[in-house]
């Protein structure tokens, strides 16, 4: 419970300095993210510091997202840019916003993370760079990690607030802390083992908490006849009867799989602002479906 109270009032402290700061002064400092998670991020740690702008709209699909020419000049006008690392658009983007703006420093919130990697890691029609998970912001224990670049990046363009940068991050560092305890203790009382998911943006989470990611996506595309019947396979044996999808993705795969299983699809918002919120969530809804 107390955890709970405490992840409500950072959430509403870090939506009221959002709501608070006018865009519209233009002595304030500004920052660029790349989702809206890092908002809240960024937000948390910076205070009212800096105006945080974020690139990719709620509504907008992360994996494949194209910049209009507008957001691109309004992002250049920012001090820095905080990455998420390897997002597809940031490989592609950030390398002509260095060079249209190169006084925009650029922090990669990545940096010093225990990265899920493959050969080959294919999401829909496209393939990231290095074959590298990019969903870093769907763990707490990678959320840490990318807290404390941001950190660093804010001293490293206002070192005078240091101090108070460093106390907001510290109580960021309790909440993500606090959500992590909630988040196993609601998993190992369901005995959760593993999930079924139409595209695999779980993997840090599935990691964190060892369960296993099943994902319906096949080399990043629909799956195939056989796969599908492997799937089905792989379903019943486990007692599976829940697929969860994207809000941003196709969901035509994950009914077809449901109704041949009489499954429930539980859909999700990977780039909730909600992030605390969120977290806990989908441990919620993993956990009832193991238990159904």
């Amino acid at each position: 419970m107390k955890s709970r109270i405490f992840i409500a009032i950072l959430t509403f402290a870090v939506f009221a300095a959002c709501t608070t700061t006018s865009e519209k002064d233009s002595d304030v400092r500004t920052v660029t993210v790349s989702i809206l998670p890092q908002k809240t991020f960024v937000t948390a740690i910076a205070g009212d510091k800096f105006r945080v702008n974020v690139l990719i709209p709620e509504e907008g699909n992360h994996e494949t997202y194209e910049p209009t020419s507008k957001q691109m000049m309004e992002t250049g006008k920012s001090e820095a840019y905080f990455a998420l690392g390897h997002l597809d658009f940031e490989q592609n983007w950030l390398r002509k916003l260095a060079q249209g703006y190169p006084e925009m420093k650029i922090f990669n919130t990545a940096e010093g993370l225990d990265l899920i990697t493959g050969e080959e890691i294919v999401h829909g029609d496209h393939v990231h760079q290095g074959g590298i998970d990019p969903h870093i912001w769907l763990s707490p224990s990678a959320v840490k990690i990318q807290a404390a670049n941001i950190l660093n990046g804010l001293i490293r363009l206002d070192a005078g607030n240091s101090a108070y940068y460093t106390e907001n991050y510290n109580s960021f560092i309790r909440m993500a802390d606090s959500v992590d305890s909630e988040i196993r203790q609601i998993l190992e009382k369901s005995g959760a083992g593993g999930f079924m998911i139409y595209h695999p943006s779980l993997g840090y989470f599935a990691r964190d908490y060892s369960l296993q990611q099943i994902a319906i996506e096949q080399e990043g595309k629909e799956p195939s006849p056989t796969y599908m019947k492997a799937l089905i396979d792989t379903a019943r044996i486990r007692g599976i009867n829940t697929i969860f999808v994207s809000s941003q993705f196709s969901t035509r795969s994950a009914h077809t799989l449901a109704n041949q299983l009489n499954a429930d699809v539980v859909e999700f918002n990977p780039v909730d602002p909600d992030w605390a919120g969120s977290m806990i969530t989908i441990a919620r809804r993993i956990a009832e479906a193991s238990n159904k």
